[in-house]
């Protein structure tokens, strides 16, 4: 089912956030807002009465001019989903909301892994899948290695 748009912008206004934005799309709502509000965002979101107490996942896009990190938020009283956005800079940091959602734990580090991002904030933010050395593998700029490469080492 999709969240009430009124009530959710309602709902982030009366906890301070005014250039939040809230957009209802095929795909269902999506809240988009800056990378300083994010922490007191998702929080007002699971605070509230619409009650997004679910974090289902946390994944990230390189756009191509940055990297987008989108949050898939549930409601389990109501049976409603939201999905919270927040774009990043390429080698810049975002913050972990594990104190929010313990579910972002493992999902934070892989993010931050795959796409040469810094990690505020979370009690663990070593690498989760790869070594030193190596670039994030889901920018962009990070060319593909071919089958022989691959098959070389």
């Amino acid at each position: 089912m999709q969240p009430d748009v009124t009530a959710i912008t309602s709902a982030l206004r009366s906890a301070g956030l005014t250039s939040v934005e809230v957009e209802q799309t095929s795909l269902g709502v999506i809240v988009r807002a800056q990378n300083a509000e994010l922490l007191q965002l998702l929080s007002a979101l699971r605070d509230s009465s619409s009650e997004f107490t679910f974090m289902v996942d946390l994944f990230g896009v390189d756009t191509g001019e940055l990297v987008e990190i989108t949050y898939h938020l549930r409601s389990l009283s109501r049976d409603e989903d939201v999905y919270v956005r927040t774009s990043v800079e390429y080698d810049d940091g975002f913050p972990s909301v594990w104190e929010i959602y313990p579910a972002a734990l493992m999902p934070e580090r892989e993010v931050a892994e795959m796409f040469g991002l810094k990690l505020s904030g979370h009690p663990n933010p070593k690498r989760l899948l790869t070594t030193d050395g190596l670039e994030p593998m889901l920018l962009k700029r990070v060319e593909i290695r071919s089958a022989e490469e691959v098959r070389s080492r």
